[in-house]
């Protein structure tokens, strides 16, 4: 992925709130550490789609948060979709280092988290896509890799 290409947080926020509008961001609701949990497990049994469902209504539901951008990383890069994965994690890892100054999180868990995103970026292209859901819907091949 060319790395002038960078997540067009706002945009793909606007579409993830329009795919879940019973997701209010920093509601009173405990579903969003739930929808973690659930992602991890989907991930771990191979339920790619679930688990990107839950990843993304985690992102919805905790914007700020880094937790949710790296689920969807992990389920991308599991599908060897790298230029998704990238993207995200990267934005995980934005995410997270704000966190780590604001004293939210320890620095293992950016470390951990920094180690992931250089095995995504060390992971060969796919072209071929195994979801049907998936991120590029324009199949204009302007050269925008990451569809965003």
């Amino acid at each position: 992925m060319d790395d002038a290409k960078i997540l067009d947080r706002d945009a793909y926020l606007e579409g993830l709130q329009e795919q879940f509008p019973d997701v209010k961001a920093y509601g009173e609701d405990d579903w969003d550490w739930t929808w973690a949990d659930e992602g991890y497990q989907f991930l771990e049994s191979c339920d790619f789609g679930m688990a990107e469902l839950s990843f993304q209504r985690l992102i919805v539901a905790r914007p700020k948060d880094p937790d949710g951008f790296e689920g969807l990383a992990l389920v991308y890069q599991a599908l060897g979709i790298r230029a998704q994965a990238l993207v995200l994690i990267n934005e995980a890892v934005r995410l997270a280092e704000i966190h780590v100054e604001e004293d939210r999180l320890d620095e293992d868990a950016l470390a951990e988290m920094r180690e992931e995103q250089q095995r995504i970026q060390d992971m060969p292209d796919r072209p071929a896509r195994t979801m049907s859901s998936d991120l590029d819907d324009d199949d204009d091949d302007d050269g925008d890799e990451a569809g965003w």
